[in-house]
């Protein structure tokens, strides 16, 4: 019983880590996303985002609209890792009527966070769009 909690407990110690590995730096990125899309229940506009972690918890980010000044807060659902592609990025799933959503972001440091998408039915193609991020410059 003792060794079902421990593992447990590195369980959880290990997402939390990654997490705060993943988004400890603080500098925000930014990236021009050409198509309107959903992110956290929210549909969002076609335009230039500020991205960045949000302070008080590190497995969420901060989306601001450079145009509108809207700000929103996303919460991942898991920790994500991968080796391939050491550039900072947004993935969005695309399907059917749908549209586009936030599906991953990655931080270049082969950590990134997964976010919850919308189902797509059985006969939605999927297809997936990537916007790199850039380090991000006040104007």
């Amino acid at each position: 019983m003792k060794q079902k909690h421990l593992g447990r407990a590195l369980l959880a110690a290990l997402l939390a880590l990654a997490a705060g590995v993943a988004y400890g730096q603080t500098d925000a990125t930014a990236a021009k996303i050409p198509f309107a899309f959903r992110a956290a229940g929210s549909d969002l506009p076609a335009g230039e985002y500020r991205v960045g972690p949000e302070s008080t918890n590190p497995q969420s980010i901060q989306l601001k609209n450079m145009d509108t000044g809207k700000i929103i807060f996303i919460h991942a659902k898991a920790p994500a890792t991968e080796y391939k592609n050491p550039r900072p990025r947004l993935i969005f799933r695309c399907g059917g009527e749908e549209g586009c959503a936030l599906a991953t972001m990655w931080s270049g440091t082969g950590s990134g966070l997964e976010f919850p998408t919308p189902k797509l039915t059985a006969n939605q193609r999927e297809r997936r769009e990537t916007i790199y991020l850039n380090h991000f410059k006040d104007k």
